[in-house]
């Protein structure tokens, strides 16, 4: 798994006054569609926090079910992950590290939204689901970015994720 390391406030470990731990999908079907979730205002992987004495693994699974309703039954190990050091986490002035394991998911069902449970903010932002073409995603981002309709922040990491997964995975987008 590769690791990329945002610290644009050159901030060191020592500093942090909490670790936030999350996970989030790329769940992409044999079409070479992606699936995308937008809520509170930006577009994301569907994903989310970790609870207490949760493995990521169980995570994964558990976010991608309350999201999009698409059960899964195994979980290959992360192909990225991204530690963002934070000088004021969404505007909270904490100074926070933030990692996020990005799993890839390659599966035909799709969302369910019978099966979803969405939390309260979830609800409150309209939380929405949507598939993207996977081959312009990276445009489809950069123009979220431009039109501002993306925090550019989430933007910026999920075009460092496209690059990386093409990195691993190449165009082929279904390769096991």
């Amino acid at each position: 798994m590769k690791k990329i390391v945002i610290n644009d406030d050159n901030l060191n470990n020592d500093l942090m006054e909490m670790e936030v731990v999350r996970v989030k999908g790329l769940i992409i079907n044999s079409r070479g569609k992606i699936l995308l979730a937008h809520n509170n205002n930006t577009y994301q992987f569907p994903g989310g926090h970790t609870e207490k004495n949760e493995s990521n693994e169980e995570c994964i699974i558990r976010e991608i079910k309350e999201e999009t309703g698409i059960k899964i039954e195994s979980v290959d190990d992360p192909f990225l992950c991204i530690e963002t050091f934070d000088n004021n986490y969404f505007d909270t002035g904490k100074k926070v590290l933030n990692r996020i394991y990005y799993y890839r998911f390659i599966t035909d069902q799709v969302p369910n939204l019978a099966e979803t449970h969405y939390d309260e903010l979830e609800l409150e932002t309209e939380f929405n689901l949507f598939y993207v073409d996977f081959a312009t995603l990276d445009k489809f981002i950069e123009k979220q970015i431009e039109l501002k309709t993306i925090d550019v922040k989430i933007g910026r990491e999920m075009q460092f994720v496209i690059e990386e997964y093409k990195n691993i995975y190449g165009d082929v987008l279904w390769k096991y």
